[in-house]
């Protein structure tokens, strides 16, 4: 005997999860995508799903929500640049992260909506689908955000790039509160390079900030005439009291769930509509499930967030320009969920930068 109808609202990385993961139970599903084909509202964009906050490698950790990730390239090393401040994370038991397709035809969502389809769920393209809170008819909204808080300005180029390298700018002369810049190889021949600020802030041109970006950081490696495409994105970030609204859940982006830091949602995306499908399946409670496993995250995220604000605003020296504070990604990921006191028997490269001021160690702990 088939189980309930379950109505999904959206066809991206959490509702596809969701739909996947109750379709495997049994279960009936329809999925309503406003577009005309899944993934159609991105460009070919490579993103990053990031491994710093995972419990164990975020593939692996995936793979247990019946999710597999066939990702571009393993990134071995991120460099975060604050002014003039640099913090490098770096794989060696693992990688820092991994490289995701978004968009085109093999992208994560082309996948996983063939996974869906292979299962008997229904995926009905062109139907948006409008929510009527708190009497809704859809039982899964994976709509993606409601009000968008960031806007972001990116253009794509050919060339010759380390396709394991990425580097995130917090410099407070192009994005002078939440908004950051970014240079992420997609592979050896083409690279993104993306800037995003308060979508509130219209006195911030965001197109004559990224030239003076591109300028002043690749002018050699970035040739104008190797153009291929621009894209523009929007994003949401908040912490909610509850993810359900009637008899709705919201998943994914539609619940704030997103990396307030630097904008990572992938993560986020699958564990929540995983965690639906589980509540579902199981009759648990949905907001205990997302709480336990990442409200917490969600909570040191946000204050590293502010610290970095505080920073990009800070004129002050933590290493003699062009020095580097290396962090191994593991050790990272092992003190993440430990205590402070435990900071330099698990960073030895303390020992070795002792020229750290105190303002700096102190900043650095409250991050944790």
């Amino acid at each position: 005997m088939r189980k309930k109808l379950i109505k999904i609202a959206g066809g991206g990385l959490a509702g596809l999860t969701t739909a996947i993961n109750l379709a495997k139970a049994g279960y009936q599903v329809e999925v309503y995508e406003k577009c005309s084909k899944i993934g159609e509202h991105y460009k070919e964009n490579p993103q990053m799903l990031p491994n710093w906050f995972a419990q164990e490698d975020v593939v692996k950790e995936l793979e247990k929500c019946n999710i597999k990730i066939n990702w571009l390239n393993k990134i071995e090393e991120v460099e975060i640049r604050l002014n003039n401040q640099k913090i490098v994370f770096y794989g060696k038991d693992i990688p820092v992260g991994y490289t995701v397709l978004r968009g085109g035809e093999k992208s994560l969502e082309k996948d996983l909506a063939q996974q869906a389809k292979n299962l008997g769920v229904r995926i009905i393209t062109n139907s948006p689908v409008k929510v009527n809170f708190p009497h809704s008819k859809i039982d899964i909204i994976a709509t993606g955000f409601s009000e968008p808080l960031t806007i972001g300005y990116g253009r794509v180029y050919k060339g010759e790039f380390e396709p394991n390298k990425v580097k995130v700018f917090l410099n407070s002369s192009y994005t002078p509160t939440v908004g950051y810049c970014y240079f992420f190889p997609h592979n050896n021949n083409r690279a993104t390079i993306k800037i995003s600020k308060k979508i509130t802030e219209k006195n911030i041109n965001l197109k004559e900030n990224f030239q003076r970006f591109q300028k002043d950081f690749f002018l050699q490696e970035i040739k104008e005439e190797n153009f291929l495409y621009e894209f523009s994105s929007l994003r949401s970030f908040k912490i909610l009291k509850s993810a359900k609204f009637g008899s709705s859940l919201l998943v994914g982006e539609a619940a704030g769930f997103q990396d307030e830091l630097f904008r990572f949602g992938i993560r986020y995306a699958i564990l929540s509509g995983y965690l639906a499908a589980k509540s579902i399946i199981e009759g648990l409670d949905y907001d205990f499930l997302w709480k336990r496993q990442f409200l917490k995250e969600f909570q040191k995220i946000a204050k590293v967030r502010k610290i970095f604000e505080n920073l990009k605003r800070k004129k002050f020296s933590v290493l003699p320009e062009n020095s580097k504070i290396y962090i191994e990604i593991e050790k990272f990921k092992r003190f993440w969920l430990s205590k402070k006191f435990g900071l330099l028997l698990r960073f030895p490269f303390f020992y070795q930068n002792l020229f750290f001021n105190k303002f700096f160690l102190q900043t650095f702990l409250k991050i944790f």
